[in-house]
């Protein structure tokens, strides 16, 4: 009976069914035995981190972190970097502290653009950025090292080490703790930076000194070149011949601006109407009284600043442009004859002065990178129609009310 049964047990243990099957519940109990005990031990350590962090056995806290770190074989794989350098502090590990700053500093890959990326040893993984989500432990660490700063500088000073480390190792500290979330707030970081700064001028060689100008202090500063715009409606006043032919008038146009450093270069644009006053003769041919025509300007000046602060700016400036007068294309369709005083062009000089003003946008500083202003701008025009038509000597006024802007792209100073 046994031989008959034999065969029937050896075909059903090695039925391929089955084996599959076997071989599935297998790899599925690997899958799952090995996710499950990442998970674990990461969040059961870090709960227990954060236990003894808040109960203050700091002894228990360090051999929890030690053997996160060593059974991980990378304490990124258990902690946030911020986590692992202030659990550090508290745990008085500042050699591990002053060699990951060096290797952090030397371990980021630079872009072209001035951008940077965390080397693969320092990013945490996706099962750790969860973990962190829903736990307490950046919060808490961040919390109680803030409120215990003092003391973790006393014991700082207190630890064999050099000048130049406890002086980084509390600086690094204070950065932390206290840099503020936006870096390129210059009045916020003036603190943050004066220590940056005083630390790099004492130890001007320090292997800490690159982490120090690349992750503690930050400089910001505009660019060389930048570029701006400008709207404007004023008011002209001619002088001499010209105010007896044409009367003043409401004048409006557009500027666009380059700059480079202190200097800005603006191409103007203006129109204004020209409604003659009495006849203006050329080429034989009579413009008449009370006909309707256009004055048109454009120019190019250079300026620079006389005096310059956050919300002001007062610039004189000089240029060079054209100036053309004729009658309007509707008037021209009445009086066809007219069409020749399209050539009533001639290049003219000028001189002025703009005001600049902002005082409505804190974030803006005309000083430096610029944005958005109102303005007001006189300028003295000087035509040259004497030397054609000596009955149209004489000169122009223009005050403009503007509203503009420009910007300067603005660059991280190491």
């Amino acid at each position: 009976m046994k031989r008959i049964l034999l065969p029937f047990v050896i075909l059903l243990f090695f039925n391929p069914a089955n084996l599959f099957a076997q071989e599935n519940d297998s790899i599925r109990n690997v899958i799952l035995n090995s996710e499950t005990s990442d998970l674990e031990m990461i969040a059961k350590g870090r709960s227990l981190t954060l236990d003894h962090l808040l109960t203050g056995d700091l002894y228990a806290l360090k051999e929890v972190k030690e053997y996160l770190t060593g059974e991980k074989g990378n304490p990124y794989s258990v902690y946030l970097p911020v986590e692992y350098w202030l659990l550090s502090f508290w745990t008085e590990e500042y050699q591990i502290l002053l060699q990951e700053a060096r290797l952090f500093a030397t371990d980021i890959d630079w872009q072209n653009s001035g951008y940077w990326e965390m080397s693969e040893r320092f990013r945490p993984s996706s099962l750790l950025r969860m973990i962190s989500e829903n736990d307490q432990l950046l919060q808490e660490v961040g919390r109680k090292s803030a409120e215990s700063y003092l003391p973790l500088t006393v014991t700082i000073d207190a630890a064999e080490l050099s000048g130049e480390e406890k002086e980084f190792l509390k600086l690094w500290l204070y950065a932390l703790l206290f840099s503020p979330e936006k870096v390129d707030n210059e009045a916020e970081m003036t603190e943050l930076n004066g220590m940056a700064d005083t630390f790099l001028e004492n130890y001007r060689e320090s292997d800490y000194a690159d982490y120090t100008r690349r992750f503690i202090r930050y400089r910001f500063r505009p660019g060389n070149w930048g570029f701006g715009y400008e709207l404007f409606l004023g008011y002209n006043t001619l002088t001499e011949g010209l105010n007896r032919h044409f009367g003043n008038s409401v004048a409006g146009g557009f500027a666009f601006n380059m700059l480079y450093r202190d200097f800005e270069l603006s191409l103007r644009f203006n129109y204004a109407s020209a409604k003659a006053k009495r006849e203006v003769i050329h080429r034989d041919i009579i413009w008449p009284t009370d006909v309707g025509g256009y004055l048109v300007g454009a120019d190019l000046s250079l300026q620079y600043p006389l005096y310059q602060s956050r919300d002001l700016k007062l610039m004189p400036f000089v240029g060079i442009g054209g100036m053309g007068i004729g009658p309007t294309d509707a008037e021209i369709k009445n009086h066809p004859e007219l069409d020749d005083f399209r050539e009533l062009s001639t290049l003219n000089y000028l001189v002025g002065l703009e005001l600049k003003l902002n005082s409505w946008n804190r974030e803006v500083d005309l000083s430096r990178s610029g944005g958005s202003y109102l303005g007001i701008r006189y300028s003295y025009y000087m035509p040259n129609y004497n030397r054609k038509h000596e009955l149209l000597e004489g000169n122009m006024h223009m005050i403009t009310l503007s509203f503009g802007g420009f910007g300067r792209p603005v660059k991280r100073e190491l």
